[in-house]
């Protein structure tokens, strides 16, 4: 079940689909706020508090995009007011701790590039764009695609290599700035 479908059935409140989505995204998102706040009881208190407000909202709100970007996309900023609410650090001081690759590096790297990844995902063909959410976002195995949408597997594996040239593409600039402040900071 998609996240989407389990979305649906989570907005006629259905417990158990909640708490599939739950045990689908809460480890990803408790890993997320344990490396920006390093503290892995806040860590876990503000992955379930994130899903307790999902619940609670969950008639009031869509989310057109991808389910993982937005769960995490709500940790970080939760994370970030419970930084500054702690005064543990001002806010540019915490946009520029995290790094997903040296941890260290500059949080605003990833954010550029995640909102880079969401409009080159905006700029796909219908058919592109469509493959590739259901099979990075959505995690669906070509087969299952396939199946979904009434093609075969091989349009589906044409489909995403044709999305990712034109991702490619598209966030080459912002990978190649990121390569070089990377190499800045470890000289530094």
């Amino acid at each position: 079940m998609t996240d989407r479908e389990l979305w649906q059935s989570i907005q006629k409140g259905d417990e158990a689909a909640f708490q599939k989505l739950f045990y689908r995204h809460h480890p990803a998102m408790v890993n997320l706020a344990f490396i920006l706040l390093r503290d892995e009881s806040m860590a876990k208190d503000i992955a379930q508090d994130v899903f307790v407000r999902l619940w609670i909202k969950r008639n009031d709100f869509q989310i057109h995009g991808a389910w993982k970007a937005y769960l995490l996309s709500a940790v970080r900023n939760r994370c970030i007011n419970e930084l500054k609410k702690e005064k543990k650090l001002d806010f540019t001081d915490q946009i520029e701790s995290y790094s997903p690759v040296q941890g260290a590096s500059d949080n605003l790297q990833l954010t550029d590039l995640e909102k880079s990844i969401q409009v080159g995902i905006k700029k796909l063909p219908d058919a592109c764009r469509t493959v590739f959410v259901l099979r990075r976002v959505e995690d669906l195995s070509l087969k299952e695609i396939a199946n979904q949408l009434g093609i075969s597997p091989k349009t589906v594996e044409n489909q995403l290599t044709k999305a990712h040239k034109i991702l490619a593409l598209h966030l080459k600039p912002l990978l190649l700035w990121i390569w070089m402040l990377c190499q800045f900071i470890n000289k530094s």
